[in-house]
């Protein structure tokens, strides 16, 4: 997986230099359960403590377009401690007016993983394979449908997601990447799938976020 989104990364910018308009970018994303109405996102991204931030990097041709993109948030937890929640998606993009149109009108189509994870080294994760693999993570594909504005060489765009899963819990690796399987039964052996601590109950839920809101600023350099 890290190589696959590594060399995906390379290919975008290589390309994109010869051929395409490149255009890079940080974003903020609001996983969302349920509908929010615009007054309750809004709230969310001025307290800011629920959004998860990170960059991306997509390359267009004319009015279709490939990217990548990837966000994280830190928290923590009375038991676990210093906590990391972060995702990564390689998507398609059409945009209606072309990419670096004044007024851009676009989709999108894409796949992502998705994990839980400690902050830091932690001596439970040092046991076996747990060292090499998230506390829980899964992967799902998602739709989304967003508007933007650019102003020269500088843009900033919303879009709303929809997510779907695709594989709820996914193989164990070892420290080479090799899929850890059961001796007895030759069956792989899995991260448990991903999921959202409740902090009044202590237990874990199990659903990948149905939607998310993403708000974004970008680059358009070539």
């Amino acid at each position: 997986m890290k190589k696959f989104f590594a060399l995906l990364v390379l290919a975008t910018l290589i390309t994109g230099g010869a051929f395409g308009q490149l255009m890079l970018g940080v974003t903020g994303d609001l996983h969302m359960d349920t509908q929010m109405s615009a007054s309750e996102i809004s709230a969310q991204f001025k307290d800011g403590s629920n959004i998860f931030y990170g960059p991306f990097a997509e390359i267009a041709f004319g009015r279709l377009g490939i990217g990548l993109a990837g966000t994280y948030k830190g928290w923590s937890d009375y038991y676990l401690g210093d906590m990391v929640t972060y995702d990564v998606a390689g998507y398609f993009s059409y945009h209606l007016f072309k990419a670096r149109a004044f007024l851009d009108p676009f989709g999108e189509l894409g796949f992502g993983y998705i994990a839980n994870d400690y902050a830091s080294s932690n001596p439970s994760k040092s046991i076996g394979y747990a060292a090499y693999n998230p506390l829980n993570a899964s992967m799902f594909w998602y739709g989304a449908l967003g508007l933007g504005i650019n102003l020269g060489p500088i843009g900033i765009f919303g879009k709303m997601s929809y997510n779907n899963a695709i594989k709820q819990q996914m193989d164990m690796v070892d420290s080479s990447g090799n899929t850890v399987t059961d001796t007895s039964t030759g069956v792989a052996l899995k991260v448990p799938p991903y999921g959202t601590l409740n902090p009044s109950t202590g237990y874990w839920s199990t659903d990948i976020p149905a939607m998310r809101f993403t708000l974004g600023a970008k680059l358009l350099l070539f």
